[in-house]
């Protein structure tokens, strides 16, 4: 069985391009883009970011609400 390869990223603390890559470091390792894919798929990864902000947001203020 192949080893799981996820890398969770909380947080980035490094981020640099080289060589047609784009590199994002966290402490978990290191996530390596190739370049044109990266920029091709830039706005599904946005969309679904926003996505899950916004159910964040929306579960965050119905907890707000229950507050008296």
């Amino acid at each position: 069985m192949e080893q799981d390869k996820t890398i969770y990223v909380h947080e980035s603390h490094t981020l640099w391009s080289d060589n047609g890559e784009v590199y994002l470091a966290c402490d978990n390792g290191t996530v390596v883009f190739n370049a044109d894919t990266l920029f091709n798929d830039i706005a599904n990864l946005a969309e679904l970011a926003l996505k899950e902000r916004k159910k964040q947001e929306k579960y965050i203020l119905k907890e707000l609400t229950k507050i008296k």
